[in-house]
């Protein structure tokens, strides 16, 4: 049993493991070709993004053929009306959620504690808009959603059960950013994107919401569409709470259309 338990943790683990060797010998390999400067950081995390998903997809359709989910690749993305709705919703929800909840931190103040935060920031929102959009909203959500909720959760989930497979995913997520600020946030943060993928049996909701909320974080960096909440604390007091229960109706409603949906067939 104990080296079950050995093993068990060890297929959660390593692949987190794989995503970052295959980061850092990518990264190598680019500093032959686009050395790391202020104005290629960005591109060569994208190239790092999207050179990790074959690596990912593999493990990922592995597990499937061992839990006996036989759908093609088309047959997994292909989506109902039903599920259509369901991701819209939860792509609002969750974009509005990332506002309330960075509002939340910016009031405590966290970013004091977190000097790497800062420098992250200035990696990623640079003033290439298009640029930003498909490595933080586009290659991003798909590698990072692959990894943690498509094989982490998942296996988790066949060895702990729903609750503790959510809980660990989520911290392991929020540990690997490596700094206060994207811990707390993304901990957060995938607790719901492992609900999302848990009710709903699709990783598209979880892809899909981490890029709402990357976008509007990309938004808020980029252009002035959100500064209306940042010209006071008292503005950011009270549009905060209103934020978060704009992105619970969003939830209750993605949830409403699931049940009328289970009740449909």
């Amino acid at each position: 049993m104990k080296e079950s338990n050995v093993m068990r943790s060890w297929g959660i683990i390593y692949p987190v493991g794989i995503y970052f060797v295959v980061t850092a010998v990518v990264l190598f390999i680019l500093d032959f070709i686009l050395p790391d400067t202020i104005n290629n950081s960005l591109l060569r995390q994208m190239i790092t993004s999207v050179a990790v998903l074959p690596f990912l997809y593999s493990f990922y359709r592995q597990d499937a053929l061992l839990w006996g989910e036989q759908e093609s690749f088309l047959q997994r993305v292909k989506l109902t009306g039903g599920e259509c709705k369901i991701i819209i919703l939860l792509f609002f929800g969750a974009g509005i959620f990332s506002l309330g909840w960075n509002n939340i931190l910016g009031l405590i103040g966290i970013e004091e504690y977190s000097a790497s935060y800062h420098q992250i920031r200035e990696t990623f929102y640079m003033g290439k808009l298009l640029l930003e959009f498909f490595a933080v909203c586009v290659a991003a959500p798909l590698a990072e959603e692959l990894l943690y909720r498509g094989i982490v959760y998942k296996r988790a989930r066949d060895w702990l059960g729903k609750k503790w497979a959510i809980l660990l995913s989520a911290m392991i997520f929020g540990l690997v950013h490596l700094n206060l600020v994207q811990f707390v946030y993304a901990a957060v943060f995938g607790i719901l994107l492992a609900v999302f993928v848990e009710e709903t049996g699709k990783l598209h909701s979880a892809v899909f919401a981490h890029a709402a909320a990357n976008l509007t974080s990309l938004l808020r960096a980029e252009t002035g569409i959100f500064s209306f909440m940042d010209e006071s604390r008292a503005v950011t007091i009270v549009m905060t709470p209103l934020l978060l229960l704009a992105a619970a109706a969003f939830f209750f409603l993605a949830w409403k259309v699931k049940c009328h949906a289970a009740l449909s067939d």
